[in-house]
Formats: structure tokens, C-alpha cells, sequence
């Protein structure tokens, strides 16, 4: 499955965020991620819930999930996880190049009102303005200042 990777960088910084209480969720979802762009799980959305597949089986998700996990008692599975992220990344908004550039510009003035963004840029990546970067650039930028 290809995914816009600004798009879902985004989308599984928010839902760590939501779920920053909770290890276990944080954990799930960083599993979910790492498998779905590697192709280890792939989600098929249905109507009353959604079919995850991976090379050790594959299970029907809807409030919980029929892996092994869930058998012993631990609803924090990386199919369910992975489930949430599809139908977050299906309903996100498109990222686009402005809002990330706009986002990074603003985030850096609050965190470093006495560092010039230009010469932090320059001496990172030899270009002193965001429009020169590409998009995976400015997503990454934007999570490690976030």
C-alpha cells in the first residue's frame, strides 16, 4: 500500500499524540505503522468494520480483533491500530507544501524565538528557505521541531 508519506507521517503523530497516555496504544500504533508501509498488513475498510491481512493470517476488525493478542487479553493490537490509521488517513485532509512550510515557520519562532530559521536551514541542508526542500524534508523538519 502507498501512501502519501507527509500525509501519514501526520496522521501517526496525531494518533500517538491522542494516545500518549497509554503506552501500550503508542506502542500499537508505531507497530501499525511500521507494518502497513512495509506491506506487512494491509487494510481493507468494510462496512461494519475492516479485514486486516499479514503473513500470519488475517482478521476481521471492528471493536476488537480476533489476533492472539486480543486472545490473552490485550486490546492494544497493531491490527486495530492499523485499522484506526487507515480510516485517519482516508478522512485527513490533504498536507500540502504551504501548510507544511507555514506550520514550520510558526512552530520554530515559538520554540526558538532567537535562532534564525535561515541559518539553522543553511547549515543543516546548504539552502537557507524552506521552498527549496522536498516534502519528506519539510515533514521531517516539522516532527523533530514539533
Amino acid at each position: 500500500m502507498h501512501f502519501n508519506q507527509a500525509q501519514f507521517a501526520a496522521v501517526v503523530a496525531a494518533a500517538k499524540a491522542k494516545a500518549a497516555a497509554s503506552p501500550r496504544w503508542v506502542r500499537a500504533i508505531e507497530r501499525a505503522s511500521v507494518a502497513l508501509q512495509n506491506g506487512e498488513l494491509i487494510v481493507t475498510l468494510l462496512h461494519d468494520g475492516a479485514l486486516v491481512t499479514s503473513p500470519r493470517g488475517s482478521y476481521f476488525v471492528s471493536n476488537h480483533c480476533e489476533c492472539e493478542a486480543n486472545r490473552r487479553g490485550h486490546s492494544e493490537c497493531r491490527h486495530r491500530a492499523a485499522v484506526r490509521l487507515v480510516e485517519l488517513l482516508e478522512t485527513a485532509p490533504a498536507v500540502t507544501r504551504a501548510s507544511l512550510i507555514a506550520d514550520i515557520k510558526s512552530t520554530w519562532s515559538r520554540h526558538f524565538p532567537g535562532e534564525s530559521l535561515a541559518d539553522e536551514l543553511l547549515r543543516r541542508f546548504r539552502v537557507n528557505y524552506l521552498e527549496a526542500l522536498s516534502v519528506d524534508f519539510l515533514t521531517a523538519i516539522r516532527a523533530a521541531i514539533a
